[in-house]
């Protein structure tokens, strides 16, 4: 993000604690895991791109490893997605209904674009993966555990 862009908060409404904006230091957390899963999925796919070891399971390998880039590809697409609403402004709300996500939600997959509501339905219409980064079958990398 370019130096001096600022971010607006967002709010939304918690049943325990009523209106709430996401503060700075939150909007900065929640970059700095966006940051760590974009790096964690150039990394996997500079892998991924390196010459493989030839041998009778070559066109098994490749299979999996292409299957693989897919996934991360996807994930990575959110996560800059996710990014530039940052930068928007728009960060924090369902793109699809305009929503507040919520904090809670937000650590768990900080590149969600969309408010379970409105990911359960693209779900039932077999969009793939909502827009949350688990589109191809590619696990989310949760940032707080390292896994």
């Amino acid at each position: 993000m370019a130096t001096g862009t600022m971010w607006t908060p967002t709010t939304w409404t918690s049943e325990s604690t009523g209106p709430r904006t996401l503060t700075a230091t939150e909007l900065a957390q929640l970059r700095m895991m966006l940051d760590e899963q974009r790096g964690f999925r150039l990394e996997q796919l500079a892998a991924l791109r390196r010459p493989g070891t030839p041998g009778p399971l070559g066109s098994a390998d490749d299979e999996i490893s292409a299957s693989l880039a897919t996934g991360a590809h996807a994930a990575l697409g959110d996560i800059e997605a996710a990014l530039r609403r940052m930068v928007r402004g728009t960060y924090g709300r369902c793109t699809e209904c305009g929503t507040a996500l919520g904090l809670e939600r937000l650590e768990i997959l900080p590149q969600a674009a969309l408010c379970m509501p409105c990911q359960r339905r693209d779900a039932a219409d077999g969009q793939p993966g909502g827009g949350t980064g688990s589109v191809g079958g590619a696990p989310v990398r949760d940032t707080r555990t390292g896994g």
